[in-house]
């Protein structure tokens, strides 16, 4: 693979700054607070690569569920469904690479790799904080894809009620209701909700020898709901207390389904108390338990086998202290435990149950040199159960040219040491023929070394960004046909080499037409990836100046490229085909805070011509209809709720 592509981004926008630089005053980045580098700061100050997501966006988006609104909101966010669960694929990585987290807490749980991204209210969420590649791994070696941090939602007012119901024609409900308020002690926020979709089968439009495959796309009925208690308990000491619960029983719409099927169960459980001894020191202790249980559920009977259960407590402390204005010092370590009970483990000493331990310490320097130059360093020192102790190391740095150009660059270290699955599981994996998976004790961890650059032009109506990463991946795990019908994780020899790049751009010719575009590029060389390597994403939006009844308008699609999967890391492969999927949104504002909107889903009806877990799983043309309340008590006139929501 030709390493000149790094460059690429560069070559391509040099022109472009001399062309469009302009005296006009240009727009202000969002003075948008994150923790990207463990500590506050302004988006627009923040020397590594973030996209910001807030609660407006998400609500425009109309989407039902938070996997459906990263697919379409980001062309470097895709998701294919090999086992008939979503495994996500970002800046060319795959899950055991993107690290969850909810209000900066890790998630348990997972299938292929990937949370329950079902879990996850999009309803409940302030703003997402996406840190692109490897510049984030102060949140752990191994988030080399990038880091995607969930902020929940604080009340804001004596009483906050929020409340909607949609329905989609591929019989598809989802309902949510939270209720908050704000007072002088602190704040109390309730939010839950519940989805409920039917299976439904997708088959071949080109026959095989005659033949027409079917696909079945699984149903599922999930509901949860997720406190968030926060206690003013001096002017220097606050204390927060996240609980939750989460159930999904997954209905795969087959004859076996209607005797057994899957249900899960998350309990979570979390407590973080921010102690402030001045302006320029606090200190953050955090404690967080989090369970994923898995069953059979037997229908007939109505009994249930526990088959999964993954167990993850952490432990955490950080210190931040700022110095003269212009430095930062962040400073911390945690303990993570992670158990985990499978019915894929064979091990008859241990039940079944296995577990490993993680002992970290960090330490970040972050240096504003001058109005235009952020340094930033860290080092990364963990200590894991079974693999030791290993160090990473990152240096990044902002240069800003002036209030139009901002160029980021850095350097990041990766470890990542094997998970338990990929350790211990003897399992015989009964469909699609037959097959035996085996992981393997003699695995050795992943190192890696990243480098990313990236680019922001922000003019008066024109945002543009250049983001490219390059990774080289040293004894890259994944699974290889050994011996008969016999898949083993194994160790790739030598190194993997990851090339991704992303453009993106926002066009606001007037406050009623806003333009958003993105386009994402991903080679990973003959490896075994599900990795399209060409993603675009394209967005128009009328946005109305009446108050009421007049719907805003979204006209958004996403093309997927060809892609060759190959096979056990050789020159087979199988080819899928491209394909694009377009979506219609209407939001009309109504009196007394309701919002009605409705839509058409894959407006030119879309399916693929082979059905298989690496295409589409779309089921074609669909419509919905949704309607929407929110209640905002500091509000004295009704009429002016929706507006200030």
């Amino acid at each position: 693979m030709s390493k000149k592509a790094f460059f690429l981004s560069l070559i391509a926008i040099v022109p472009l700054y001399g062309q469009q630089k302009k005296k006009e005053k240009e727009t202000e980045i969002k003075e948008v607070v994150v923790t990207a580098t463990r500590s506050q700061k302004k988006l627009k100050d923040v020397p590594i690569t973030v996209q910001v997501v807030t609660a407006e966006d998400i609500k425009k988006s109309q989407s039902t569920d938070f996997k459906t609104f990263l697919e379409n909101e980001f062309s470097g966010i895709n998701f294919t469904y090999d086992g008939g669960s979503p495994n996500i694929n970002m800046m060319g990585f795959g899950g055991k690479y993107v690290l969850f987290l909810m209000n900066g807490e890790r998630m348990a749980g997972e299938t292929f790799d990937n949370i329950d991204y079902d879990r996850i209210d999009i309803d409940n969420i302030e703003r997402i904080e996406i840190i692109k590649g490897a510049s984030s791994s102060l949140y752990g070696s191994n988030a080399i894809g990038g880091v995607i941090n969930i902020i929940t939602k604080d009340s804001k007012s004596p009483l906050d009620i929020n409340a909607g119901y949609l329905y989609d024609s591929s019989r598809d409900h989802k309902a949510n209701l939270s209720i908050g308020t704000k007072q002088k002690w602190g704040n109390l926020s309730i939010s839950s909700f519940y989805k409920m979709r039917e299976p439904y089968i997708i088959t071949d439009r080109i026959s095989t020898s005659g033949v027409y495959n079917e696909l079945n796309v699984a149903g599922f009925t999930n509901y949860g709901i997720s406190p968030k208690l926060t206690f003013n308990l001096s002017p220097k000491i606050d204390l927060s207390l996240t609980p939750g619960y989460y159930f999904s029983e997954r209905n795969p719409g087959t004859p076996a389904g209607e005797i057994v099927r899957d249900r899960y169960y998350n309990y979570n459980l979390g407590l973080k108390t921010n102690i402030k001894f001045n302006d320029n020191q606090n200190l953050i202790v955090s404690g967080t338990f989090d369970r994923y249980d898995k069953y059979d559920y037997f229908r007939k009977i109505k009994e249930k086998e526990k088959k999964y259960e993954n167990e993850v407590w952490r432990v955490s402390s950080q210190y931040n202290q700022n110095l003269f204005k212009k430095h930062t010092l962040v400073a911390g370590g945690e303990v993570l435990s992670e158990k985990l009970l499978s019915f894929m483990f064979k091990n008859e000493s241990t039940g079944g149950r296995e577990n490993a331990q993680t002992y970290s310490a960090f330490t970040q320097q972050d240096w504003v040199i001058n109005p235009a130059v952020t340094i930033v360093t860290g080092a990364r020192m963990d200590y894991h159960s079974i693999f030791k102790q290993y160090f990473t190391f990152r240096l990044s740095g902002m240069y800003k040219f002036d209030e139009t150009m901002t160029i980021r660059a850095g350097y990041s270290g990766g470890f990542r040491s094997p998970t338990l699955k990929e350790l211990y599981t003897n399992w015989f994996h009964p469909w699609g023929g037959g097959f035996q998976l085996m992981g393997n004790k003699n695995l050795r961890p992943e190192t890696s070394d990243n480098f990313n650059v990236s680019i922001d032009f922000n003019f008066k109506k024109l945002n543009l960004t250049f983001i490219t990463q390059y990774s080289k991946i040293k004894d890259k795990i994944n699974l290889r046909g050994n011996i008969g019908d016999t898949l083993r994780y194994v160790n790739f020899h030598g190194n993997t080499d990851v090339l991704s790049s992303e453009v993106s751009a926002i066009y606001k010719l007037n406050k009623n037409f806003h333009f958003k575009g993105s386009y994402s590029y991903y080679d990973i060389g003959k490896r075994r990836s599900e990795n399209r390597p060409h993603t675009l994403t394209f967005k128009a939006e009328y946005i109305p100046s009446a108050k009421y009844y007049i719907p805003s308008i979204i006209i958004s699609g996403k093309y997927l490229s060809r892609t060759k999967i190959y096979d056990d890391d050789s020159s087979s492969f199988v080819s899928y085909a491209p394909y694009s999927i377009w979506r219609l949104q209407l939001a009309s504002k109504l009196p007394l805070g309701f919002t009605l909107t409705g839509g058409i889903n894959n407006i030119f009806g879309y399916t693929a011509d082979k059905v298989g877990f690496y295409s589409s799983v779309d089921i074609g043309r669909t419509f919905y209809l949704g309607l929407k309340w929110n209640f905002n008590k500091k509000v004295q006139d009704p009429d002016l709720t929706s507006e200030n929501q």
